[in-house]
């Protein structure tokens, strides 16, 4: 008792430096208790103590830092200018930028400056990196393991990172991610880690990291890119050519997949999502994100949290250990590229290539007053910019107001309804029964389709004030979620959607009534809303009210973005 007020003591204090400390002493009380007649108390809260501590440690979880790639392509520019070594580093070619940085990693002269002179994101890079080192000294390295660079595109990218690391002596202790975003991205992925892999400087950091390399994939941004078919494929053989080039340099791959919440985010069932990998792409650990409503749905009631993830745990087991299934066979393959090509095709001609489309998007949504929300952890947008600078969360939030939901959606139906005028809908039905991928991909789409509601999505359209714009592109949407609900209710041989997921199907039926009227309602707020000039004082009460709908409906439909 003595020894654990000692314990006690030194945890208010900040006595202990690192958990390997903590652990000793309560390791010296489970010894002290097996050795003087203490076994249960040393089985028991002893053991379940130690256990505890060395899951959580001093930290309670490690933290990831996650940073524009660009703001560090930015701030390196600054900082080479600065000191003469090259005026414009973002706009050298590649070689020459990945030749440079390898220099100034193996040298030895500081990089950042001991006090403040630069701007103000070079000077938040610098902070951070800073951050990250004053944390490993006062909490343990376990405290911040991972740096990812979002928007990563080349390999410099990754060096980069590298030489920041190196600057403030955490090289050896945390992991360099990439993330992987976009269609284009996700293609260059293997290539791009093929060159750091042959990097010899690299590679001396994957070895004090146990030759193991996280790589993060995106699927929100490659969604809001190509569509929910082309971002999809990408993601399945971005996966199977990493795993390749990880195994052909001995690297042991770690991949972390950034889905989100809703399906156009890569969201649905985990489990089935993890069982739909490609073979031979877990080895044993795996990260996944879970933001926003998930958390709370998921993980706020401890029954429904444990199991949970006890489905995740067994499906990593089965992925890992269980009877490898079979790679797809290369028809299946083959048709997947083609099903990928059409359906992008039809989702980029709406929304990257159809004149006015931006236009009804914003007047269609409730996308401009979402950024009035104080629930956000990032800004709407990456930087200033048109479309592409927008982020996907709000992307797919404004869609799921609108109850149209189209990220997760569009193009399907066109690709399923082509291939199969060209006389291949057996080998359709043979991918859904026999490939567990293309049948989760279905599955997911099925969903998302039954939570649609064009009458309602009508509604919203009746906002957009051109009337051939909108009666053009609203006709498209709700032809296309017809075609989609059509085909895909014949290739799972079903009367309606959802029929062979009945209990899905009426609690989708049970909610809608609760949720409709709230939808009616912020149609008429947003039409009140945009009619009031900027000077009206009645325009803050309005917007507050058309806030209080959009938080009513992300908890009716259980998603924002």
């Amino acid at each position: 008792r003595q020894f654990l007020d000692v314990i006690h003591a030194r945890l208010s204090n900040d006595y202990y430096a690192t958990t390997a400390d903590l652990l000793s002493d309560l390791r010296l009380i489970e010894r002290s208790l097996r050795e003087n007649r203490g076994m249960h108390v040393a089985n028991g809260a002893v053991r379940k103590l130690i256990q505890k501590v060395r899951l959580f440690g001093l930290h309670l979880a490690p933290l990831d830092i996650r940073e524009d790639a660009r703001r560090f392509s930015a701030a390196l520019t600054e900082l080479f200018r600065a000191y003469g070594v090259s005026e414009d580093f973002a706009a050298l070619p590649e070689p020459e930028r990945q030749a440079l940085l390898k220099r100034e990693i193996a040298h030895s002269r500081p990089l950042f400056p001991a006090e403040p002179r630069f701007s103000a994101v070079t000077e938040q890079v610098i902070a951070t990196w800073r951050m990250i080192a004053r944390a490993h000294r006062r909490y343990g390295k376990e405290c911040i393991d991972t740096v990812i660079a979002s928007m990563t595109q080349h390999a410099s990218d990754v060096l980069g990172m590298l030489l920041f690391a190196c600057e403030v002596g955490v090289q050896d202790h945390v992991d360099l991610v990439p993330l992987f975003e976009t269609v284009d991205d996700l293609k260059a992925a293997p290539q791009i880690m093929r060159e750091l892999f042959q990097d010899e400087i690299y590679r001396a950091h994957l070895a004090a990291r146990g030759m193991r390399q996280q790589i993060m994939l995106g699927y929100s941004d490659s969604n809001k890119d190509g569509g929910y078919l082309a971002s999809n494929w990408s993601l399945y053989t971005a996966q199977e050519r990493l795993a390749a080039v990880c195994a052909e340099y001995g690297v042991q791959l770690e991949l972390f997949h950034g889905r989100g919440g809703s399906i156009g985010r890569g969201g649905g069932p985990t489990n089935s999502a993890i069982l739909s990998a490609p073979p031979g792409t877990l080895h044993g650990r795996i990260k996944i994100t879970e933001q926003g409503e998930v958390i709370a749905y998921r993980y706020s009631n401890p029954a429904i949290g444990r199991r949970h993830l006890h489905q995740v745990l067994n499906a990593v087991l089965i992925a890992y250990i269980g009877p490898r299934h079979e790679p797809p066979r290369e028809a299946w393959r083959a048709a997947m590229e083609t099903l990928s090509a059409a359906g992008e095709r039809a989702y980029r001609a709406l929304v990257y290539e159809t004149a006015g489309f931006l236009d009804y998007w914003q007047q269609a949504t409730p996308i401009d007053e979402l950024a009035n929300l104080p629930i956000s952890s990032r800004p709407a947008k990456r930087r200033s910019g048109g479309f592409e600078g927008l982020r996907a969360i709000p992307w797919v939030f404004s869609w799921m107001q609108c109850r149209a939901i189209i990220p997760s959606w569009y193009g399907v139906g066109y690709a399923l309804e082509l291939f199969a005028e060209q006389g291949d809908e057996g080998l359709l039905r043979e991918m859904y029964q026999g490939w567990r991928f293309f049948r989760t991909l279905i599955a997911n789409v099925e969903l998302d389709l039954a939570k649609a509601d064009m009458g309602i999505a009508a509604l919203y359209a009746d906002l957009v004030a051109d009337e051939a714009l909108r009666k053009s592109i609203f006709s498209r949407i709700q032809e296309e979620h017809a075609r989609a609900c059509y085909w895909i209710c014949r290739l799972t041989d079903q009367p309606e959607l959802l029929a062979k997921a009945p209990v899905m199907q009426r609690s989708i039926a049970r909610r809608n009534p609760y949720v409709d009227p709230l939808n009616f309602i912020q149609v008429a707020l947003l039409r009140e809303l945009r009619r009031l000039p900027e000077s009206d004082p009645q325009r803050a009460a309005v917007l507050e009210a058309v806030l209080a709908t959009i938080n009513g409906i992300a908890a009716g439909m259980k998603t924002t973005g």
